[in-house]
């Protein structure tokens, strides 16, 4: 039987299953969940030989905070699943935010180290490429709820969001150690809020 009759074939139920949001989303997940496999492969190799290397906090904290970014627009993701259909000009929306965020995990890890790898060298020469992506990312994500719902958002929204974007561009602006430390930190710290605010009061299904 040709694929065109077994196409036709399919019953009204099982054609509603592919949704416009599963067939849009369903490459960029792929994608996404790369890019968590990138940063956990870079933090698994650099734990394995953290006596011979210099890890420091910069790396490690970067890697956490990329990985609950990109855990954040996966959850956004899924919230405006009612809103989104498979439109050309989302799905190049959708290729540039998962490419970003597949090229920031790619950086944060060196790719290979040898015994005396100095991943504080490492987080200050790449730490404008992935904060950058972030940026971006955030932006795209953020940006039009902001700017369509503003009258709706809480304060504390506002707030938050202010210092996330201000945090990442202390990453980008500054090399100097110790505020890079407090920046990563207060990012964390955003995210692991919001994951326990999530259980205080969850959003509506």
């Amino acid at each position: 039987m040709d694929s065109g009759r077994a196409a036709s074939k399919l019953c009204p139920r099982e054609g509603a299953l592919i949704d416009g949001f599963n067939f849009a989303f369903s490459l960029f997940a792929i994608i996404l969940g790369l890019s968590l496999v990138e940063v956990l492969t870079g933090f698994a190799r650099a734990l394995k030989r953290r006596r011979v290397v210099h890890l420091g906090w910069l790396t490690p904290m970067l890697a956490i905070f990329v990985m609950l970014d990109l855990t954040g627009f996966w959850e956004a993701g899924w919230g405006s699943r009612r809103f989104v259909s498979p439109q050309y000009g989302i799905l190049v929306i959708g290729l540039l935010v998962s490419g970003l965020y597949y090229l920031a995990a790619s950086l944060v890890f060196p790719s290979e180290f040898g015994e005396r790898a100095d991943f504080d060298a490492h987080y200050r020469q790449h730490r404008r490429q992935v904060m950058g992506a972030i940026f971006i990312c955030d932006a795209i994500e953020m940006g039009p709820v902001l700017i369509l719902r503003a009258s709706e958002i809480p304060a504390r929204v506002w707030f938050e969001n202010a210092l996330q974007f201000s945090a990442i561009l202390t990453c980008i602006a500054t090399r100097n150690k110790r505020a890079n430390i407090a920046a990563l930190a207060v990012l964390i710290a955003i995210y692991l809020y919001t994951a326990v605010m999530s259980f205080v009061t969850p959003p509506p299904l």
